[in-house]
């Protein structure tokens, strides 16, 4: 239930050409690693690659009899709620036994109700079902959009699939990019949907239906502005209930098949805290958790990080009873070569924090390695509690853009971090001042605010409404180890409820995440409770500069170098001349980092750019 990949064409008889549907799914064999099938019929076809869990074989495509016609159905990730759909299909005379599997379960609950069930479930999943009966595919995706699913038109019909990599490896669809899909991987407005030409996805809570009449799509959820009428004590017993059941509702049966990682920050440690609790309450195994730390590389504070992650987050694990293991990696490995390509595929575009996400992807290898399937993380926290830095600095909040653009640009980054080294002909094609404004408008025109909210409260809310809808969660570096990743405070209940509650409720302890921290006060031990946000972990090791020095000089000398056509020659060669300013400046050295980026992927995945 890891990938699954489809294609729907009414012009040819696609039962001809499976081979092209087995080769789409081969690149997802990374996130599924337990095996591989396809199906294929007249007009549709459908595959998957596996990843079992919990000695459940969930036989994926899964063909289930309908009035003379199939229904086909592929799940990935793991939706939760399965056990009420199966008790009310029993209730309607169908019995599917557990051992079947969600897929099993979906195929079912779909040919007694059509679409209809979908959003009763929990968790993150994305569903697709071919139904024989009316020639329809039907695409959906849980209500946080936790699991992704993207598609693209061919000459004749549609591809979908869980990467975007799905897509490209159809004969009929080339790598193109356009200075939409440019701006998009590149830029601070943050939703990566296609980048790709004529790339879209399946939007969270949404319900996508292709048939012989085109495209129709329907949302099933969202946010809404509320009153919040609960007082401080309620409002944090509700939060640590809604939380707890998350939590029990994505534990695995075999411990020994989940990992957390934990950073010894608030949202990992409340999600460690409250895994070992249910653990220990259900006798069911000790937990094991994991933190990334750089060999050789002292801490230092900086603007993102204020204190240094081990030290806190043994303590959670020594105060929970986690089998706590360090993973300590050289600043070389970032700079490896092929683990630039593979963090560069597990995400199909170049990552804007390469470091810091590269130190997760080696994390999360280790894991897998060692036998873990599944990751529970803490993200989340800082989107629904207000924990991000610009929650609690009046400027960024007040600038009228994107507070995380403005915190770019209050550093010297007029265009968003990592851009200061675009050409004029690209920065004029890109246009970033102008897509940001109508960007930021477009997203402040569906904030819902209540009458009594004064000035202060609207931009508030503004910004907790685009954090809840322009920040996803980016699975690719979990995914590309074949393991599958939950984040339990990503639970619709607990977002809706979290966006209501009143700004000063919030703040009411003096630090951020304030009713997060108070729900699990009980768990964790002092000093994590009062530690104040850091970011994760980067190397300060001397190597790592030099290492992009070396590189970026590497690209100047290749007059092939395809990155040349954007990039802004002169000011590339200062930056790379100066080892100085890469080991001091960080806006200097994002520059770079994207630069080498976009290079190996303009390469790798032969984009055509079209800008």
């Amino acid at each position: 239930m890891s990938g699954l990949v489809g294609w729907i064409d009414f012009e040819r008889d696609l039962r001809r050409h499976r081979p092209v549907v087995t080769a789409m799914a081969s690149t997802l064999a990374q996130r599924g690693p337990d095996g591989e099938a396809v199906w294929t019929g007249e007009h549709a076809a459908l595959g998957a690659r596996l990843l079992h869990l919990d000695g459940v074989r969930d036989a994926q495509p899964y063909v289930l009899p309908a009035g003379g016609h199939d229904i086909v159905a592929c799940v990935t990730g793991w939706p939760t709620g399965t056990d009420r759909v199966r008790s009310e299909l029993a209730a309607a005379g169908v019995r599917v036994a557990a051992a079947d599997g969600p897929t099993a379960l979906v195929a079912h609950a779909y040919r007694e109700w059509g679409a209809d069930f979908l959003p009763r479930l929990g968790g993150a999943w994305a569903v697709a079902v071919w139904d024989g009966r009316t020639e329809e595919m039907v695409l959906a995706r849980d209500h946080l959009g936790g699991q992704p699913l993207y598609w693209t038109r061919t000459a004749t019909g549609m591809v979908f699939g869980s990467e975007r990599k799905v897509l490209l490896a159809h004969p009929e669809v080339d790598p193109v990019v356009d200075a939409a899909g440019l701006r998009e991987a590149v830029s601070q407005a943050l939703p990566h949907g296609g980048i790709f030409s004529g790339f879209d996805r399946v939007g969270a809570a949404e319900i996508a239906r292709w048939g012989r009449d085109g495209l129709k799509r329907t949302k099933y959820w969202g946010i809404s502005t509320q009153p919040h009428t609960d007082d401080y004590d309620t409002t944090v017993a509700k939060v640590r209930d809604i939380l707890t059941r998350s939590v029990e509702d994505n534990l695995t049966e075999d411990p020994s098949q989940l990992l957390v990682m934990l950073s010894g920050g608030a949202d990992s440690s409340a999600v460690a805290g409250l895994a070992a609790d249910a653990l220990a309450r259900s006798q069911s195994g000790s937990l094991r958790s994991f933190t990334i730390e750089f060999r050789s590389s002292e801490f230092r504070a900086d603007v993102m990080r204020s204190t240094h992650d081990t030290p806190f987050a043994e303590e959670v694990a020594a105060h929970i009873g986690a089998d706590h293991t360090t993973v300590e990696l050289e600043t070389g490995d970032i700079l490896d070569p092929l683990v630039r390509v593979g963090m560069l595929k597990s995400k199909d575009f170049p990552t804007r924090q390469y470091d810091m996400d590269t130190a997760q992807y080696l994390t999360v290898q280790r894991a897998a390695q060692e036998g873990c399937k599944v990751v529970f993380a803490g993200y989340g926290g800082d989107k629904y509690f207000q924990g991000a830095t610009w929650f609690t600095h009046r400027d960024l909040v007040l600038s009228g853009t994107f507070p995380w653009v403005a915190l770019a640009q209050k550093h010297g980054a007029a265009n968003g971090f990592g851009t200061g080294l675009f050409n004029a002909d690209a920065l004029a094609a890109l246009d970033f001042p102008t897509y940001y404004r109508d960007v930021y408008a477009t997203g402040v025109a569906e904030v819902e605010y209540l009458p009594e909210e004064d000035e202060w409260q609207r931009h508030m809310r503004r910004v907790a409404y685009l954090m809840n809808t322009r920040f996803g969660i980016d699975a690719g570096s979990y995914s590309a180890a074949g393991l599958q990743l939950r984040t339990p405070i990503n639970h619709p209940e607990l977002v809706q409820y979290a966006y209501n509650i009143p700004n000063e409720m919030h703040n009411r302890r003096g630090i951020e995440k304030g009713i997060l921290r108070a729900a699990v006060a009980d768990l964790l031990p002092e000093p994590v409770l009062n530690r104040h946000r850091s970011a994760s972990p980067v190397s300060h090791h001397p190597d790592y500069p030099a290492g992009l020095q070396r590189a970026m000089k590497a690209v100047l000398a290749d007059p092939a170098a395809p990155v040349r056509q954007i990039m802004d020659l002169e000011a590339a060669g200062a930056v790379a001349a100066s080892l100085e300013r890469l080991t001091k400046d960080r806006m200097a050295r994002a520059d770079v980092e994207l630069m080498l980026q976009l290079n190996m992927w303009l390469d790798h995945y032969r984009v055509r750019l079209a800008l």
